[in-house]
């Protein structure tokens, strides 16, 4: 997986597409039997709306979810094993 620009959707080094600036736009790898997988950024870091940057905005703005955005690559891997 390559940070990427959303709108060319070409890998990119580019600040804020690549936040970390990790070389060759590497954010996550996987070895060949694809059972390891390493990914930055951490989706497990998003669980909790409340570690979104601007909870606090969206909190005021009531658009707040009720989950964090990271939730749902758990729940489709979940989904895609059973």
């Amino acid at each position: 997986m390559q940070y990427s620009d959303p709108v060319t959707m070409q890998p990119t080094g580019e600040y804020p597409y690549n936040p970390n600036g990790s070389q060759g736009n590497i954010a996550g790898i996987c070895d060949s039997t694809g059972r390891i997988f390493g990914l930055m950024p951490h989706p497990e870091a998003y669980l909790s709306p409340f570690n979104h940057p601007y909870w606090t905005r969206l909190k005021t703005q009531d658009s707040l979810p009720s989950e964090g955005g990271g939730i749902r690559i758990f729940r489709n891997a979940i989904t895609y094993f059973q």
